[in-house]
């Protein structure tokens, strides 16, 4: 799969001028019933917002590409569900992804219209939801609103990352390569904040006074933890190396 990831960037690199055609093949593959679990799109994506940044590609044109490739791939995929209903499950190519196919049937009918919006940002789960929308006769007005509006935040989330460590290499590399591990590592702790923030809330209620306390102390230290990063982060010289980068972005999208 890395051969395939670098072969297709290695592509758009040498043919800029074809790039906002492949971002919208890759978008709309990555957006097909099943098919899009093979497609390695955000890892394709972030590898073009990278070539963004650093002045390789424009972005308007390779972010309206993105978010035409995805919202037709995503409605498509909801027509053939919406057209052929249960029946089509039974074909080899759907069968043999039953379990995804039942865990995104338990996410729509859990969640509905607001479960197809968030799950184009859930990985794997995305290029099956739209179709299962479809099989479970989901309005077309109402996926057509939910299909366009998660589109426009998805195509530019998804460049964003890459462009901010293209435009960090625009700069200096090994002040950039620092930023982006003390970046991630805020990332990291800002996650484990919110999971054990989660798991008191769940244990709060149920579990003993002893767990309840455990849980407590977690939280706290998590998000003292981060808080402390963010605030290293601040008044350190890498704070003004983000500033130019977000800066550099800024030109690029503007």
């Amino acid at each position: 799969m890395q051969a395939f990831t670098d072969a297709i960037l290695q592509a758009i690199q040498q043919n800029a001028e074809w790039a906002w055609l492949i971002v919208f093949i890759i978008a709309f593959v990555e957006s097909a019933a099943v098919i899009g679990l093979f497609m390695p799109g955000w890892v394709l994506l972030v590898g073009i917002g990278t070539m963004i940044g650093a002045d390789i590609l424009d972005f308007w044109p390779i972010v309206i590409s993105a978010y035409l490739g995805a919202v037709i791939g995503e409605y498509l995929s909801y027509l053939l569900g919406y057209h052929y209903h249960e029946p089509i499950l039974k074909r080899k190519l759907f069968s043999s992804h039953q379990t995804m196919i039942d865990y995104a049937r338990s996410f729509f009918e859990k969640h509905g219209a607001a479960g197809v919006f968030f799950g184009r940002f859930l990985g794997p789960v995305r290029a099956v939801l739209p179709f299962i929308a479809g099989i479970c006769e989901m309005s077309q007005k109402t996926f057509l609103w939910v299909n366009l509006s998660s589109g426009l935040i998805w195509a530019p989330l998804y460049l964003i990352p890459g462009i901010l460590v293209g435009a960090a290499f625009d700069l200096e590399e090994e002040t950039a390569m620092q930023l982006l591990f003390i970046l991630v590592l805020i990332g990291l702790i800002l996650w484990m904040a919110i999971s054990q923030s989660k798991k008191l809330i769940k244990l709060y209620a149920s579990e003993t006074e002893q767990n309840r306390y455990f849980a407590i102390l977690n939280t706290a230290l998590s998000w003292v933890l981060f808080v402390v990063l963010v605030s290293v982060l601040l008044a350190s010289s890498y704070y003004e190396f983000l500033n130019q980068i977000l800066g550099l972005v800024w030109t690029k999208l503007v």
